[in-house]
């Protein structure tokens, strides 16, 4: 083999990868969307074979899109079985926020005055770099988002509650701002208040702002859920 044949075998076919990203996304979206609207019930059976002929694709990319629904706990596996579908009922979501709130709420106290000033500016930095950003991607709105509840999770003290909390905003992940746009703004306003009371001194402020910022993403995501489902 030559040194060319060489340096060509080491590169990867970036046309190919980004063909393969898409059909995963138009996957994971196709499905997604299905059992958001209900057309795919709380216990149904998920069958590669039969998604793919329904998509017109192979089942790589049908593979891939399961494995993120079931990393988000919207599907799961038992003992080896095919997938099934989890309860996404909007009153399972409503749980799943009311115990994020009861944690960040307690992590956002816990952590005003105690938040390293350098992280804290680095996320208020990204909180306004994407409020320049004319048409942010939903990619670049949710490391925002993480970055912000990450930071604050952390200074809380606790290991066990930030990862909690972590665990539990993953299953909410799929409302970003590409199904909700209309919290994009308003959500880094909220952020930017949030950040700041953190870094000050008062831990009631702190949860308060926490409190509201969940009931404003539990009403957008009980509002979608239902728009959804009527359509």
């Amino acid at each position: 083999m030559t040194n060319l044949d060489v340096e060509n075998s080491a590169v990867p076919d970036l046309s190919t990868m980004e063909e393969a990203a898409s059909l995963s996304e138009i996957a994971y979206n196709h499905i997604l969307q299905l059992i958001i609207t209900g057309k795919l019930l709380p216990g149904s059976i998920l069958q590669e074979r039969q998604l793919a002929e329904m998509l017109s694709m192979s089942r790589t990319p049908v593979r891939e899109a399961l494995g993120r629904l079931e990393s988000e706990a919207l599907i799961t596996r038992s003992h080896g079985r095919a997938p099934m579908v989890s309860d996404v009922s909007i009153e399972n979501f409503a749980y799943i926020l009311d115990m994020r709130k009861l944690l960040e709420v307690e992590a956002a106290g816990r952590a005003t005055g105690y938040i390293d000033q350098d992280k804290a500016d680095i996320a208020l930095a990204a909180i306004d770099t994407l409020l320049a950003t004319k048409q942010p991607t939903a990619i670049q709105h949710w490391n925002v988002d993480e970055l912000v509840h990450s930071t604050i999770a952390d200074a809380a003290g606790n290991p066990l509650i930030a990862s909690t909390i972590r665990d539990l905003r993953r299953r909410t992940h799929l409302f970003n701002s590409a199904r909700i746009p209309t919290r994009l703004m308003p959500g880094a306003s909220e952020h930017t208040k949030l950040m700041t009371a953190v870094m000050g001194s008062d831990p009631e402020l702190s949860r308060q702002l926490m409190a509201r910022h969940i009931d404003n993403v539990r009403d957008a995501i009980i509002d979608f859920m239902l728009g959804a489902r009527r359509s």
